[in-house]
């Protein structure tokens, strides 16, 4: 079976913004006897950020390009993605019920080599850790914070074909009442980001990833569900 890695979508899922609304259903139309259209049709309201999404660079830059101008490179949603899972509990206790893992560019060079066994580098990512809580509807819990260091990003943008990273945790960068986001900035320079993927049940290793979301013009961020292959699954 594939790897599904967005959990269900559904009316009572929280914000991980502090949106009043994540997502919404309203009836436009509904099977009735002696009414026309006969059919079932609904208009669904969803906040992208509280759910699984791809962001482009226009989520922090001015001038960025948008999800629509990604479809221009597809090559960034599909294509051999490796899962890496950092061993250990290395969430520091921040206070406020916070708990902060800034991943090192040693403790990231590390489990790619492992997981990678040799292979080249498939020039997509997926990050999580072995361990991490998880809310009631399956994401990463947003108190357990899981970013990569300014060095570990560095090293992900030096590496030539990088251009998709992912992460389970709700967001690429921690700085509460800060305007800088410099972490997404530094990995939009090559590549687009999926965050709140669920990742728990994914063993290592590399997959093959479809990760295309709504093609909305002028978006800076668009819902998907993205899918991990292994290689049997792609033998027909």
């Amino acid at each position: 079976m594939p790897h599904i890695l967005s959990p269900l979508i559904t009316e009572a899922l929280p914000g991980l913004w502090s949106e009043t609304i994540v997502y919404r259903k309203q009836c436009l139309h509904k099977i009735e006897d002696g009414k026309l259209p006969p059919v079932n049709y609904d208009t669904h309201i969803i906040n992208s950020h509280s759910l699984t999404h791809l962001e482009a660079p226009s989520h922090v830059n001015q001038g960025g390009k948008g999800i629509d101008q990604l479809f221009q490179m597809p090559a960034m949603m599909f294509g051999a993605a490796v899962v890496l899972k950092l061993k250990g509990n290395h969430y520091k206790d921040i206070g406020s019920g916070i708990y902060l893992w800034e991943v090192t560019v040693t403790q990231l060079r590390q489990t790619l080599e492992v997981s990678l066994n040799g292979s080249s580098f498939p020039g997509k990512i997926l990050l999580t850790t072995d361990f991490y809580p998880t809310n009631q509807h399956g994401f990463h819990d947003p108190n357990y914070v899981l970013i990569l260091s300014q060095e570990a990003a560095d090293f992900l943008t030096s590496l030539p074909t990088f251009n998709l990273y992912g992460t389970s945790w709700k967001s690429s960068d921690y700085k509460p009442g800060l305007s800088e986001r410099p972490i997404h900035k530094t990995l939009f320079q090559k590549a687009a980001i999926l965050e709140c993927l669920d990742l728990q049940k994914v063993p290592e290793g590399i997959y093959f990833l479809v990760a295309f979301p709504l093609r909305i013009q002028g978006a800076s961020e668009s819902p998907v569900c993205p899918v991990l292959f292994s290689k049997d699954e792609l033998k027909f």
